[in-house]
């Protein structure tokens, strides 16, 4: 930190505050309004341990599990050439970020231009080579086409959400197991409760449950296509399959774009698929596959009867 520069004159002292303070300040503030634009609940850090704020992302209104941390580097200098200004962060401090469960952004904006961009510095680095340099400090570099705006706000609080999940629940199934095969039946009850509500509620937040229960027309429809584009294979492999890529699809549309860990995906798809596709749903599609084949075997039979009678 910059010592601040006192003047006296006429017996009066005159603190004058570092220009580069002021950048910091005004860039803070610039990054925190993208959060609040959106809703999200945002708190400065004071206390200097490497983060500037601190983002409670909010879904619908309702503030969410998932957390976002985010340094803010200010700057002033000439952002318009190929490319962007550089930081320096000590090593320990991004080994810190990487082993984190929240998301972790770095920020640079230029207070000028009005303009930022960010990175995730955890993933910029090898954990053995951080550990390795923890005493000095690395360089941090931006790219102009992963710029921080709105668009921004949105998939890195999607990003968070679906990785928060997706720790919650393999979390939840790993204790759920554990508990299993101790015969604890307390705990699984208590596990199976947690797993179940940890599903419904990203569920909801997908748009692929109501908040009253029962699947969205929208989810329903896309389980429906796929498995009619799955043809007439065995019909239980067809079904697990809509499922899947229905999952997929979902996330992906009212996701920002976002992609779905596996583990995530298998917990969503064990949960829904026997509630959509239950037993005398799955009969009836066997009986459906059974009688399409019969026909075909049919049709292709009649052929072959109509080619040997011509052939003659």
């Amino acid at each position: 930190m910059s010592k601040r520069r006192v003047f006296v004159k006429q017996g009066v002292t005159v603190t004058r505050r570092p220009a580069q303070h002021k950048i910091a300040s005004l860039a803070v503030a610039a990054v925190r309004r993208e959060w609040n634009l959106q809703g999200h609940a945002v708190d400065e850090i004071h206390e200097d341990y490497g983060e500037d704020l601190l983002v409670q992302i909010c879904h619908d209104g309702r503030l969410d599990p998932a957390r976002v941390w985010v340094q803010v580097k200010g700057t002033e200098r000439d952002c318009s050439g190929r490319n962007l200004p550089s930081v320096r962060v000590k090593a320990d401090q991004v080994l810190r970020w990487a082993r984190t469960a929240d998301l972790v952004i770095v920020v640079l904006w230029n207070v000028k231009s009005e303009r930022g961009w960010f990175i995730m510095p955890q993933e910029q680095f090898d954990h053995v080579e951080l550990s390795n340099q923890s005493n000095s400090s690395i360089s941090i570099t931006f790219s102009k086409e992963i710029a921080f705006d709105q668009k921004a706000v949105t998939q890195l609080c999607w990003s968070a959400r679906i990785e928060h999940a997706n720790r919650a629940m393999v979390y939840a199934r790993s204790n759920l197991e554990e508990a299993r095969e101790m015969g604890q039946d307390a705990s699984m009850r208590f596990h199976k409760g947690v797993l179940a509500s940890l599903i419904f509620d990203f569920g909801v937040a997908i748009r692929a449950v109501r908040p009253s229960g029962g699947f969205t027309e929208d989810f329903t429809e896309a389980i429906f296509a796929h498995f009619v584009r799955e043809g007439p294979k065995d019909a239980e492999e067809a079904a697990e399959r809509a499922m899947m890529m229905a999952v997929f699809e979902t996330i992906h549309l009212n996701c920002a774009e976002s992609g779905a860990p596996l583990p995530l995906v298998k917990e969503l798809c064990a949960t829904f698929y026997p509630l959509y596709f239950h037993h005398e749903l799955l009969v009836a599609l066997n009986a459906v596959k059974v009688d399409f084949l019969s026909k075909r075997r049919q049709v292709a039979h009649g052929d072959e009867i109509e080619c040997d009678s011509g052939s003659r």
